[in-house]
Parts: C-alpha cells; sequence; structure tokens
C-alpha cells in the first residue's frame, strides 16, 4: 500500500496525464486512491479548458485561505464525518481540486501567492505546493522550468529549516521533496543547448553544496532517531557534488554518466 501523501500522489498522477497517459489507466495504478484520484484528476482535466474568469484579488485571496483550513479540518475527520459547512463537497478530494482550480487561475494572473509563507502542516501548505505545480507546467521553456526547480529546492531548504526551528524534529517529507526537486533539476540541464548549461551547473552545485551545509547544522542538532535518516542525505548531497564538479570541469552533462539524480526508493 502507498503510504504517501494524497498530494504527492495525485502531483505523480498529473504528471502522467500531461504526459498523454489516459486517466482510468493511471487510477489503475493506484487501487487503494481510486475514488479521490478519479475526482481529483477529472477536476484538473476540465481545468486545463476552462477559460479565465474575472474575480478580484481580495476574493480570492479570501477563497484560498478558506480551502486551505477546510483542507486541513478535513483531513482530521473521519471517513464518516458529515459534509463541511463551508464546502459542499463529497470528499476532501473535491477540496483539492477547487483548490487547484483557484491556485492554476491565480499563478496565471502572476499576482503574490497568498500561501508563500506558509509550512508543512499548515493550512494553505497544500495550496502553496499547487500552486508551484502550476507555475512549473504554465511554464514552456527549458530554462524556465529549470530555474522553477531550483527555486523549489531551495525553498524546501528554508522550510526545512523553519520547521526545524519550531519543532524541534525534521520533516521527513519536505526533506524528500527537497533532494527530489534538485534531482529533477539535475536531470533539466541536459534539456538545455550545451552552451547554456555550465552557468546552471555552477548555480545547481551552489544549491547543493548550501543544502548539505543545511542537512549538516539539521544533524548536529536533530533527535537521534533522525540522524540517520541525515546522513542518507548527506551522502546523496556529496554524490551529486562529486557530479556536479566533474560536469563543471566538462561545462556541460553530454555523454556523461552515472547522475546521482533520483532519490533512491530504499533511502529517506
Amino acid at each position: 500500500m502507498d503510504k504517501r501523501p494524497i498530494e504527492d500522489i495525485f502531483n505523480e498522477c498529473y504528471e502522467k496525464m500531461l504526459a498523454g497517459m489516459p486517466a482510468e489507466e493511471i487510477i489503475r495504478q493506484y487501487p487503494n486512491h481510486a475514488k479521490e484520484l478519479k475526482e481529483l484528476l477529472g477536476v484538473a482535466q476540465s481545468v486545463s479548458h476552462t477559460p479565465p474568469v474575472r474575480v478580484s484579488d481580495q476574493k480570492l485571496f479570501s477563497c484560498l485561505i478558506k480551502v486551505g483550513e477546510e483542507i486541513q479540518r478535513q483531513k482530521e475527520r473521519s471517513l464518516s464525518s458529515k459534509l463541511n459547512r463551508l464546502f459542499v463537497f463529497a470528499s476532501p478530494a473535491w477540496a483539492r481540486g477547487f483548490a487547484l482550480t483557484l491556485v492554476i487561475v491565480f499563478a496565471a494572473w502572476g499576482t503574490v501567492n497568498a500561501s508563500a509563507n506558509s509550512l508543512p502542516g499548515s493550512p494553505l501548505y497544500l495550496v502553496k505546493l499547487l500552486g508551484e505545480k502550476a507555475s512549473y507546467f504554465l511554464t514552456v521553456n527549458p530554462q524556465g522550468q529549470l530555474e522553477l526547480k531550483i527555486t523549489f529546492s531551495e525553498r524546501r531548504s528554508k522550510e526545512l529549516v523553519k520547521e526545524f526551528n519550531k519543532t524541534g524534529h525534521v520533516d521527513i517529507q519536505t526533506l524528500k521533496r527537497m533532494l527530489n526537486e534538485a534531482g529533477d533539476s539535475l536531470n533539466e540541464v541536459a534539456k538545455l543547448p550545451v552552451k547554456g548549461q555550465k552557468i546552471y551547473l555552477v548555480q545547481l552545485k551552489y544549491l547543493n553544496d548550501y543544502q548539505k551545509d543545511v542537512l549538516q547544522d539539521l544533524q548536529s542538532r536533530a533527535p537521534q532517531v533522525q540522524k540517520a535518516k541525515l546522513e542518507q542525505a548527506i551522502t546523496i548531497c556529496n554524490q551529486r557534488c562529486r557530479w556536479l564538479q566533474m560536469a563543471c570541469d566538462r561545462g556541460c552533462v553530454t555523454s556523461m554518466r552515472g547522475c546521482p539524480c533520483p532519490l533512491p526508493s530504499k533511502n529517506i
């Protein structure tokens, strides 16, 4: 049984749908979440064909906040709980789907995201992640997508530190997202013209060194039970550091092998 958060599973499914895989086939791959995914993918599919709607920024901010609070409340309820008074949704999936609709419209306007400063566990954090996903898929050029991935990974690093300073524990899901987004960035470099790769390789090396420093600092302060997880993450950063140094020396990643981009499932 897939024990990942539903938002991570949905993100994975949404990427498959954008790649051309039929929604029915995607849902069959996740039988334990079939009902929620059917609703979410249906909403996401319909949103992609929906023309922009004119709504005031003030009302949209208010809706986003209410949606985030509703998602958090529905997470804390049992499956037999009554329908919410704020939104008449049959399941939490509809609340998430509605949030996705607002986020895509919100991202298309280019206005400031109301959830920008939210942290894992807060009502607006899911809205923040969905907003990032929408921004990524609304960006058509490879350079822009790469820059977003780098920004998102750096953002996860800062969230990791803020959440630790607040709770005294490392949020493992945020740690995974940080490493995955950095790994995605390494993969994206290869899509760029060879002449334009070096500047991004240097930027990624800086990001990797920064994240390694963050992890080493957290490891020195984290509870003993979490030190092993952090050590695994530091090892991944060390592997990427060596690969990036070789890539920087070459000035490109063409014909290079052994990129430690994917996060091994057995790790973290």
